[in-house]
C-alpha cells in the first residue's frame, strides 16, 4: 500500500510538472520585431517592436527630434482594418504631457494600447501640440 501512494504521488508531482511548464510556455507574450513607420511632419516615431501580450499591445519605440527641443504628445491611436485602439498610456503615465530631447535627440517609449491584432498595414495617428500626423505601420 505504501508502494502505491508513492508512486501515485510520483506520478502527480510530474503531472503536475508538465501542466505547469505548458502554462508557462503558452502565457508568454510574443514580440515583432522590423516595423517600419512612415515619416511624419511633426512628431518622429521609430518602431522598434511590439509586443502582443494576453491584456495589451506593447508598442517599443523612440521619439526623434532635435536635441534641446520639445514637443507635447496628446494622443497616439491606431487604426486597423476599420477599428480605433486608443494608447492608454506611455511610459505609465498619460498623455497630455511634454517630451524635451537631450544631447542625442532620442527618446525611448513605451506605448500601451488595448489588446490588438497584428498591426501590419495599420496607420498610426499621432496627435501633438503642433498637429497630427497620420503615419503607417508595416512589417519589413
Amino acid at each position: 500500500m505504501i508502494f502505491k501512494n508513492s508512486n501515485m504521488r510520483a506520478w502527480i508531482f510530474v503531472i503536475s510538472i508538465a501542466f505547469l511548464v505548458i502554462a508557462v510556455f503558452a502565457a508568454q507574450a510574443r514580440t515583432e520585431r522590423n516595423y517600419r513607420l512612415s515619416a511624419a511632419k511633426h512628431l518622429t516615431l521609430t518602431v522598434d517592436s511590439i509586443s502582443y501580450r494576453q491584456a495589451l499591445t506593447r508598442v517599443y519605440g523612440k521619439f526623434v527630434g532635435v536635441p534641446h527641443t520639445s514637443q507635447k504628445l496628446h494622443g497616439i491611436t491606431v487604426e486597423h482594418k476599420g477599428k480605433s485602439y486608443k494608447a492608454n498610456d506611455i511610459d505609465g503615465v498619460d498623455f497630455d504631457r511634454w517630451f524635451q530631447w537631450e544631447d542625442d535627440g532620442v527618446i525611448p517609449v513605451e506605448i500601451d494600447f488595448p489588446r490588438t491584432p497584428v498591426l501590419d498595414g495599420a496607420t498610426m495617428v499621432i496627435s501633438t501640440e503642433k498637429g497630427v500626423d497620420r503615419c503607417s505601420l508595416t512589417k519589413h
